[in-house]
């Protein structure tokens, strides 16, 4: 179970008790964080955590840096996945079925919304 209390005590401005440090939300993002940005915070975290999960499940890689870049406008998530070895294709199909089929984030959001995950070009030193 997930549970949190959020308290407002002004306009546009709540704050979390929950698990961990308290969150603080705002209206608009020059303040600091806000709903949507937490929604999207939580879709690339879980997006993270299931690439990390699928290389300690299949790899035996308990320590992977990797980056996701999440942006949402008009009902469409853009994440971009930066990984420091060069994957092939066959390990990127395998790496977006493992998500498709993990990340709780993605299930809990709603079905008509569009999702481009795609995987940063590997950069030669």
């Amino acid at each position: 179970m997930y549970q949190t209390e959020i308290k407002g005590d002004r306009l546009y401005h709540a704050q979390s008790s929950g698990y961990g440090q308290p969150v603080e939300t705002f209206g608009q993002t020059q303040d600091g964080e806000t709903p949507m940005s937490l929604v999207n915070i939580a879709l690339a975290s879980c997006v993270t955590m299931c690439i990390q999960g699928y290389f300690a499940k299949h790899h035996q890689l308990t320590e992977l840096p990797i980056t996701v870049e999440s942006h949402y406008e008009n009902n469409k998530f853009t994440l971009l996945l930066r990984m420091d070895d060069a994957l092939t294709e066959e390990m990127k199909s395998a790496l977006l079925t493992y998500i498709n089929d993990n990340c709780r984030v993605k299930q809990l959001l709603r079905q008509d919304l569009d999702y481009q995950i795609s995987f940063a070009e590997k950069k030669e030193p």
